[in-house]
């Protein structure tokens, strides 16, 4: 195997109760060549103090402080200065597995592909710390494949989970840095959703990915996280992302199908924030997600075919009225 240095990109804010696991999983990574960039996003607990612990440790850890500027700046900070030949990326509440980076790096070196996919396991702090193995429900049916493939992977959201989220992958370096001038940054005006941006401009940026059937990536599920929250400022910036997700993808020609995947997860997520709103007494912004709602509502209904459920509870949800 060559080489060649994976720069590993961590934000640091408020978790010194996971810090330690998450530094020491990367730390103890059997693939040795790493530089791993920490920026301490201007904490208020012990993370920051945890964070130089680790710089002091192993001299491949970069520790960088900053004042509180959010986590898609955060990372920015580090891709600003990364210079490895592949970039991956981890949550500070998360750990991997030893292997990890070494089986993905050996993945794009045999077949020259310019994302690696693997899988992850969720986490859960109540109910005696429960493990999920998250599974594909549908097989990905060739391991080396092209972007019009993974980017059907990507957003048929409940037949392929392993494909949503940024960090259980590993990106060749052309694919965030194309050029000086088109560098993949986090889009730092949204308080939820960069990610899911930067996923998607990285996606069309890539000729070729491989995915590997392994789970190497804990995803620790926390109730104060920003999956979970119910601040609905946040929650439209999720929504905002997939618009501008939308966007991009017609701007590029992408086909149809796609563009309709990203409709439904427009509804669905739509859905979710008007039944916030409407919990909330918040007037304007059930009207706005209910226009979403129905904006789309032919996608949802024919790409959630024989949900009825599913459909039930979106009907539903459009007769909220406050």
């Amino acid at each position: 195997m060559c080489n060649r240095k994976v720069s590993l990109v961590i934000p640091v804010y408020n978790t010194e109760n996971y810090l330690e696991k998450c530094l020491e999983s990367a730390i103890s990574q059997t693939y040795k060549n790493m530089e791993i960039i920490c920026v301490d996003d201007g904490s208020t607990d012990g993370s920051g103090e945890i964070m130089d612990e680790f710089v002091r440790r192993d001299k491949r850890i970069i520790g960088i402080h900053q004042k509180n500027k959010g986590e898609s700046n955060a990372r920015n900070t580090a891709l600003r200065i990364a210079s490895g030949d592949y970039i991956g990326f981890m949550d500070c509440d998360d750990w991997i597995e030893p292997d990890m980076y070494e089986e993905l790096v050996s993945a794009l070196e045999k077949t020259n592909a310019d994302m690696a996919i693997a899988g992850f396991y969720q986490e859960f702090e109540e109910n005696g710390k429960k493990q999920i193995t998250v599974r594909n429900e549908k097989e990905v049916k060739h391991k080396v494949f092209g972007k019009e493939s993974l980017l059907r992977y990507l957003y048929e959201r409940d037949s392929y989970r392993t494909f949503a989220y940024i960090w259980d992958k590993l990106y060749k370096r052309k694919v965030i840095y194309p050029c000086i001038e088109k560098t993949v940054y986090f889009d730092e005006s949204m308080k939820l959703g960069g990610d899911v941006l930067f996923l998607a401009q990285c996606a069309l940026n890539i000729n070729c990915a491989v995915y590997l059937d392994k789970n190497f990536y804990h995803y620790l599920q926390r109730d104060n996280s920003g999956f979970h929250t119910l601040d609905l400022s946040r929650r439209m910036d999720h929504i905002r992302a997939y618009q501008m997700v939308k966007k991009e993808f017609e701007e590029n020609n992408v086909e149809s199908l796609v563009l309709d995947l990203v409709k439904r997860i427009l509804a669905y997520n739509a859905s979710n924030t008007a039944e916030i709103a409407y919990e909330q007494q918040n007037a304007g912004i059930l009207e706005m997600c209910q226009q979403l709602m129905r904006q789309y509502e032919k996608e949802y209904r024919v790409l959630n075919k024989g949900r009825e459920e599913w459909i039930k509870r979106f009907e539903n949800i459009l007769q909220y009225k406050i």
